[in-house]
């Protein structure tokens, strides 16, 4: 595939093909011949484009970009596609470093606002930008080529435009040199992704590259990625006829857990939470005991800040610095696959997964261990309470002539899960589920029979605070069946459910409701 076309100070190399055995002589040259300290390398395959970063010399991560799905990745990652199509076409791209941090954003976080400048006034957005005084990063798209404007205390700093763009940098100010370029582009719209979160920690790999290592990297690291698939290979290979690309990437990263006799990683803080589950009515086999007894939670903190909750209602949670996992802590010292909780019947395990830091609870270091309710684990600074709620919305009987268990779900909660109509009077009477709100701080909020606000100004009931976030940014709304409806009013951040962008959504049980970088939870309880 052709990688879109993304700013540079100078283009050094622009080759159809680049033999691997040739590639550390290449990076030797540029390095330190030229003394070119800050680029970066792409290589274009027929399925995706392979970037490999270079700050101060070094190598620093790599990316992977499939049509426009962004990937941070490890640095043998970049070598292990090299290797596997070493005749693809290399260019390497000389750059300032603040671009070269602008340009990793794109492939390390997700975007807090993302809009087109045909529905959305570029000026409004820079005046959101100056009142909040935060700093951001901007990409702007246009077509296949990329501008990156870099924003200091919400105001814009430094830009770096394509060839296309060189007009735009006559004007005084970055301010208005990003609008002339906006406005100057081509018909058909102009994509702009905001980031709040500036900040790109190296790949854990990187600690590979030492003065010893510099003239060898390619050995290295292909040394690396060869143990990586030799632990992953059977994993892969009994789950390849029904794993999508995706999931056979997050598989094959997993193992990279096993070569951390290899890796050194090295600690630095930082966290992202993310989940969600729904109500199931009726569940056969195995699953059966994950809908009839109450579900287990797990509550992720940073010190004393809570970060988020996760059920496992679906049997296990992943937790790892690979943002395929279930419970995502972004820590270089945190290996890509972690550790592991698993659900069975009526126990619970966590598991290290052979992790470079360890897996502690009660302040042991633990290979496996059955957890009670309120044990806590350690994942370096990341602190897992477990705890098993004291309520459910589904209930279970043993029926002594059968001999198995059968699955009771009320009413109003199949009515909720389905995003149904609600029950008779003489049915719901019966089995009233009351629906609450779980706030970020987790306190229960219940839901009556009035509407709730959301939002930055100080009426809205539940108060939300955010760079894009609307004064009155969303209301939550009774309808006349029992079910409540969430409406996205104002604010460009957008309201999510589950993930999804969305004007408005009838609340099921267990939907996550994200608002900025704030997140609550819909549940019916009794």
């Amino acid at each position: 595939m052709s990688s879109p076309k993304f700013p540079a100070t100078a283009t050094l190399l622009d080759a159809k093909s680049c033999p691997l055995d040739k590639f550390d002589p290449l990076f030797t040259k540029i390095t330190q011949d030229r003394r070119v300290l800050d680029g970066y390398f792409v290589q274009d395959h027929a399925e995706a484009a392979w970037f490999l970063f270079v700050v101060n010399g070094a190598p620093y991560g790599a990316g992977r970009l499939a049509g426009n799905a962004f990937a941070f990745s490890e640095i043998h990652e970049f070598f292990a596609a090299y290797s596997r199509d070493p005749q693809s076409p290399l260019s390497f791209f000389a750059t300032d470093k603040r671009l070269l941090l602008g340009l990793m954003v794109l492939f390390r976080h997700r975007p807090a606002l993302q809009f087109t400048t045909d529905l959305v006034d570029m000026n409004e957005v820079l005046k959101k930008l100056a009142t909040r005084g935060a700093d951001a990063i901007m990409a702007i798209r246009s077509g296949d080529e990329w501008a990156i404007s870099i924003c200091t205390k919400g105001k814009p700093a430094a830009n770096f435009f394509p060839p296309s763009g060189g007009e735009a940098l006559k004007e005084p100010t970055p301010g208005e040199q990003l609008l002339v370029y906006v406005f100057t582009r081509p018909p058909g719209g102009v994509t702009v992704d905001v980031y709040e979160e500036t900040r790109v920690n190296r790949a854990g790999d990187a600690s590979l590259v030492t003065a010893e290592t510099r003239g060898r990297l390619s050995q290295v690291f292909l040394k690396v990625a060869a143990r990586v698939a030799e632990e992953a290979g059977p994993r892969v290979e009994a789950l390849e006829p029904d794993l999508s690309q995706k999931e056979a990437e997050a598989s094959a990263a997993s193992a990279s857990a096993v070569a951390s006799g290899i890796i050194e990683e090295m600690p630095s803080p930082a966290a992202a939470p993310a989940a969600s589950t729904a109500a199931q009515s009726l569940v056969p086999g195995a699953l059966r005991s994950s809908v009839s007894e109450p579900i287990p939670e797990v509550s992720l903190f940073l010190g004393d800040k809570h970060l988020g909750t996760f059920s496992l209602a679906k049997g296990e949670l992943t937790i790892g610095r690979n943002p395929n996992n279930d419970i995502l802590i972004d820590n270089v010292g945190v290996s890509r696959r972690h550790a592991v909780i698993k659900r069975s019947g009526d126990s619970v395990t966590v598991e290290d997964l052979g992790s470079a830091n360890g897996t502690f609870v009660g302040g042991q270091k633990i290979t496996s261990r059955e957890l009670k309710d309120g044990d806590e684990i350690l994942v370096l600074k990341h602190r897992l309470v477990f705890h098993l709620p004291k309520d459910a919305a589904t209930k279970a009987v043993t029926d002594a002539d059968i001999g198995q268990k059968t699955m009771f779900i009320d009413p109003a909660a199949i009515a909720q899960a389905a995003g149904g109509k609600g029950m008779g009077k003489a049915e719901s009477a019966a089995t009233k589920l009351r629906p609450y709100l779980i706030l970020p701080d987790r306190r229960k909020m219940p839901l009556e029979s009035e509407e709730v606000t959301l939002g930055t100004a100080p009426d809205c009931k539940i108060q939300v605070s955010g760079m894009f976030v609307g004064k009155l940014h969303a209301r939550i709304v009774p309808e006349k069946d029992g079910q409540f409806k969430l409406l996205h009013v104002a604010g460009l951040a957008g309201t999510r459910v589950n993930g999804e962008k969305v004007n408005e959504r009838v609340l099921k049980h267990g939907d996550e409701i994200e608002i900025g970088k704030q997140k609550l939870l819909f549940r019916l309880e009794r």
